[in-house]
């Protein structure tokens, strides 16, 4: 009993973080299932992935309806997520994991800085690209690689590539994210259902705290200041980073 009060506490901080700032809550979640339910990594990756589909539905019900979701945008580069994430759902077991995690720091850790926001910062009122750049596309795929190698969603690549690349207001990026990383996590996570990889009672308590975490937020997330979003989202890559840096040095 009390573990699964702590599931579905652990999956209502993940829920509230990935519906304020777009990405899945899988930061939270890996290391939550890994600690409180005793799951190894792949189990862990692969039970994340289920809850952040629920943190999708949830989060994307309340952003829909606030018109806040760039559909356009979002069609065409979840191609390349969901390419993405398949590909990586069925590789997962024999790509090389210590120089990816390496590789991928480095990465969240510039895109933090680019996204730390300044006191002129004009990216609000950028022009928006309606057709994704190649970049942008490539940065997609990649992102579905990071949702399913790792099981956080892609959202900390979603996000970035959406205000940076795209030029998109930032609680738009989250919003337009939130609805993308739901189909990516459900294509990466029916891979590793069918390889019986995740724990699906273990997803079922979690999950009931990410949907109750993700409505609550997203229906608050307008009347918190963006500036502190922005900041909060770049702190969290930075987090993200340092974790993929320690544990690509273990692996090598």
């Amino acid at each position: 009993m009390v573990e699964a009060l702590e599931l579905a506490g652990i999956g209502m901080l993940a829920g509230g973080l990935g519906a304020l700032l777009g990405v899945g809550g899988g930061v939270i979640l890996v290391p939550g299932l890994i600690f409180l339910a005793g799951l190894d990594f792949s189990a862990a990756v692969a039970t994340s992935l289920v809850c952040v589909v629920a943190t999708s539905v949830a989060g994307s019900a309340v952003y829909l309806r606030q018109d806040a979701v760039d559909l356009p945008i979002a069609v065409e580069l979840q191609c390349f997520t969901v390419f993405g994430a398949v590909l990586a759902g069925l590789s997962a077991s024999v790509i090389p994991v210590a120089p990816l995690y390496l590789a991928f720091a480095l990465l969240l850790a510039v895109t933090a800085i680019r996204m730390w926001p300044r006191e002129a910062d004009r990216s609000s009122s950028a022009r928006v690209h309606h057709v994704p750049t190649p970049v942008a596309a490539g940065a997609s795929v990649g992102a579905g690689l990071v949702s399913g190698l790792l099981g956080v969603g892609g959202g900390v690549l979603n996000v970035p590539i959406l205000h940076v690349m795209l030029g998109l207001a930032f609680e738009r990026a989250v919003a337009t994210s939130i609805l993308m990383i739901g189909v990516t996590a459900a294509a990466a996570a029916a891979v590793y259902l069918v390889r019986g990889v995740a724990d699906v009672p273990v997803a079922a308590v979690t999950m009931l705290g990410t949907l109750a975490g993700a409505s609550l937020a997203a229906l608050s997330g307008r009347k918190v200041s963006q500036r502190l979003l922005k900041m909060g989202f770049a702190l969290l890559l930075l987090y993200v980073a340092l974790r993929m840096v320690l544990r690509g040095v273990e692996r090598l």
